[in-house]
């Protein structure tokens, strides 16, 4: 038994908490700090590091720092998460404090394979408290262990039973760490052979120096190849690699393979630990979790039931957000309603009301979904169902390079992109949450759907095959297909290039059915949202606010513009009020004073017109009645029809201004510029400038359409009159001059855009968040761009030239 003394000057205390991946580590995390946590990055590498603080009253004015080390099997140190552990336990991170003290999970109820890990966190020499959770699903499978008997054969380390999902234990658990933090005692354990004791202590000779701990040394033993060693030869440099070759050939020697050193001692030691503290029947009763599994993972049932569930998430995502975001929406709508009202127009009202209200908006309005999908998240995690909706899914999914865990950010991203690469973070294979994470922005989102529903509702015909189908609803289904379809493309691609790697057999392991507690839900959800406000959410607001910068200037003056169009429509009035007078006493001449008198009868009845439609309905029937003054009465309708012209002028010159304003802005000017490289594509400026605006979201592309065709930026996708003007819209000028702009081939060509291209500031933002390296998100626009514009591109050729 080796005794030292812990450095208790450290101004905060540290404790780690470990364990392996489904031992309910995470929930008793949560349990202890409450809200009180903190999401940011391990120093020098892209792994997201979660701590929080507590309290305790024999450390007054003082909070603890929980940090939540990432699940994993062993201190290896070969996958991510394993590094992480390592990494944390041993030191290694600069800026980071070696903890005081180790919490570490077990699964009370698989307590043999849990004893490997906590033998190799042993030999860190920190002081270590272990929790025995799920101790009541142990009680229930009539599993018994002996805790004093437990501590004992660890060398003193208090252990604590624990049901983390009811918080049951928690509270002892904390006086027990943070008994050790005021305690100068640590015990370390050698289990190992004298060979490999023997190159421990050559190592340390090596460096005295060098503050590495057991742990730390035996990875750098055992782990060839693995980070550890790489760290110590940089330091060590070619003695330390000589010294390194000797005593693993000496290992060698001893045990035949480098890694059964560890390996048979650690197996043979947890055994040994295993057989002396526990008690359960020879015979075990099934379980409800292996009846339950029955259903869930049969062949037939399980994939059925599964997609029902995700049905269902997925229209709860989709329709139980929609109202919260409506609210959202107007809710800052009547803000910036607000700020217009009270302000002077000019550039910081724009900006105000533009900028940062509509890019706040902008960005408060996806916490509904993101709330939803990831409350269903950490209820299906908690549960311990989600590691068997990945297993029934991996085998559709491994040959293109997915795994059974992209299925649900995958099918996430039908809703919106955002949470569903968020919800990547399940998936522990670097390489696979990448694929995902590239490939998730080309679900067919819901932003996509009001630029579906306007082009499919404006230029394709309604044609119903057999009764049942229709070739609008076929137009959309083959959109959400042609997603789908260049999203498996994309995934091999990447799978056998970029993310190259050879996938070994799919394991997972099955956790016990848990029922989910309120508190750790809510508290999962808290954290991922307070993650996407913070970090993506500025990110969102700057590229609106430079969209919105883009739009408005060179500004016009909108009060000039306003009086020179108010003044040209108000001199159309009068000359038609001066002509009428003149053509009027012209077809008149030959008429009586009674005629004339039922001539001004009859005309006096165009007064209470409000539209066209009604003058020319009311003009009709006055002819059918009149014939013989047809001459007057459509002189009387011409003029109406030129004061009701003038009158919805009137009413739309705020629209038309904004129309003149983009048109004129850096953005209008950059749309004309560009014109000609999406020409090809059957796209004017206009359709150009519409997409360049709708970069921060999808959706824009219906506001900014409206503003460019002098509609107002309040319409939607069921708008009957943008319809109308993009039915009329022409050419302005080149050879196409005063032909049509919008057909089919147009139409199917911009949906085809949106189908392929990540014009989603939002999603390129949580991409870079998530992968903590711009390199991402501008590979994601740069090949989606690309296959947008290939792909609208053939669309447009191919359906102009068989005559559509």
């Amino acid at each position: 038994m080796h005794q030292a003394t812990i450095d208790k000057t450290a101004k905060q205390k540290v404790v780690a908490i470990c364990g392996n991946p489904n031992c309910g580590k995470t929930t008793i995390f949560n349990y202890i700090t409450g809200l009180n946590q903190q999401v940011g990055n391990y120093p020098g590498v892209t792994v997201e590091k979660i701590s929080g603080k507590f309290s305790h009253p024999s450390l007054p004015n003082q909070s603890i720092q929980l940090i939540d080390i990432p699940g994993t099997y062993s201190l290896s140190a070969f996958t991510p998460d394993e590094f992480i552990a390592a990494s944390v336990l041993f030191g290694n991170f600069t800026k980071m404090d070696k903890p005081d003290v180790i919490i570490a999970i077990i699964d009370a109820t698989n307590l043999e394979r849990s004893l490997y890990f906590l033998l190799q966190v042993q030999q860190t020499g920190i002081p270590v408290v272990v929790g025995l959770n799920m101790s009541d699903l142990a009680a229930k499978k009539k599993i018994k262990i002996d805790r004093k008997k437990l501590s004992e054969l660890l060398g003193g380390m208090p252990v604590v039973d624990l049901i983390g999902n009811r918080g049951i234990g928690v509270d002892e658990l904390k006086e027990e760490a943070v008994h050790l933090l005021n305690s100068d005692l640590r015990t370390v354990d050698k289990y190992y052979s004298h060979e490999t004791e023997n190159a421990v202590e050559e190592l340390i000779q090596l460096n005295p120096h060098e503050d590495r701990s057991r742990a730390h040394l035996l990875r750098i033993i055992f782990d060839a190849g693995g980070p550890a060693e790489e760290q110590f030869l940089q330091i060590e440099g070619e003695a330390g690699e000589k010294l390194l070759a000797e005593i693993r050939k000496k290992i060698i020697k001893e045990h035949s393979y480098l890694t059964h050193a560890e390996t048979s001692v650690l197996t043979k030691k947890s055994e040994e630990i295993f057989n002396q503290v526990i008690t359960k029947p020879d015979v075990a009763d099934k379980t409800n979790t292996e009846k339950v599994d029955r259903y869930l993972l049969h062949p037939v049932l399980g994939p059925i039931i599964l997609f029902g569930l995700m049905y269902f998430v997925f229209q709860s995502i989709f329709s139980w957000a929609e109202p919260f975001m409506g609210i959202i929406e107007q809710f800052f709508g009547m803000i910036a309603s607000s700020v217009e009202g009270m302000m002077a127009e000019g550039p910081l009202r724009s900006l105000l009301t533009d900028g940062v209200i509509g890019g706040v908006g902008g960005v408060l309005v996806f916490i509904p979904q993101i709330v939803i999908l990831f409350f269903f998240i950490a209820i299906l995690e908690d549960s311990g169902y989600m590691p068997r909706a990945a297993f029934l899914v991996d085998r559709m999914f491994r040959w293109c390079g997915l795994s059974g865990k992209s299925f649900i950010p995958m099918l996430s991203s039908f809703a919106c992109a955002i949470p569903g690469i968020m919800a990547t973070r399940t998936i522990e294979d670097k390489k696979l949450r990448f694929i995902t994470i590239m490939v998730a922005p080309l679900m067919t989102c819901s932003a996509r759907l009001p630029v579906y529903a306007i082009m499919i509702a404006a230029f394709v015909p309604y044609k119903s095959y057999f009764g049942i189908a229709n070739l609008q609803g076929l137009t959309l289904t083959l959109l959400y297909l042609l997603g789908i379809v260049v999203a498996v493309i994309v995934s091999f691609i990447l799978k056998k290039t970029i993310f190259k790697t050879e996938r070994g057999t799919f394991l997972m392991e099955m956790p016990s059915y848990k029922v989910p507690t309120a508190k750790s839900v809510l508290i999962r959800v808290y954290n991922r949202v307070k993650h996407f406000v913070v970090r993506a959410g500025t990110v969102i607001m700057a590229i609106t606010i430079i969209i919105w910068a883009l739009s408005y200037y060179p500004h016009q003056d909108g009060e000039a513009l306003t009086a020179e169009r108010t003044e040209e429509i108000n001199q159309t009035i009068a000359l038609s009020e001066m002509n009428i007078d003149k053509e009027f006493n012209s077809l008149t001449t030959a008429f009586s004073e009674a005629q004339i008198a039922e001539v001004s009868r009859l005309a006096s009845a165009f007064t209470a017109v409000t539209s066209q439609e009604q003058l020319s309905s009311i003009a009709d029937s006055m002819i059918s009645l009149y014939p013989a003054y047809n001459e007057v009465i459509s002189l009387y309708k011409s003029h109406e029809f030129t004061k009701l012209e003038a009158s919805q002028a009137l009413n739309n010159l705020p629209n038309e201004v904004a129309g003149t304003q983009i048109r004129s802005s850096y953005l209008g000017k950059a749309g004309k510029t560009i014109e000609p490289f999406f020409e090809p594509l059957g796209w004017d400026w206009k359709i150009t400038v519409s997409v360049l605006a709708s970069f921060p979201a999808r959706e824009v592309i219906i506001a900014v359409l409206g503003t460019i065709y002098n509609l107002g930026s309040d319409i939607d996708e069921e708008s009957t009159s943008l319809i109308d003007q993009m039915r009329q819209a022409t050419w302005e000028d080149g050879e196409k001059a005063g032909m049509k702009v919008f057909s089919i081939p147009v139409a199917i060509s911009i949906m085809v855009f949106f189908a392929l291209c990540c014009q989603c500031g939002a999603t390129l933002v949580t991409i870079k968040q998530e992968t903590k390296h711009w390199g991402y998100p501008i590979g994601v626009f740069v090949y989606m761009t690309t296959l947008a514009y290939l792909g609208s591109f053939a669309a447009y050729q191919i359906l102009t030239s068989v005559g559509l």
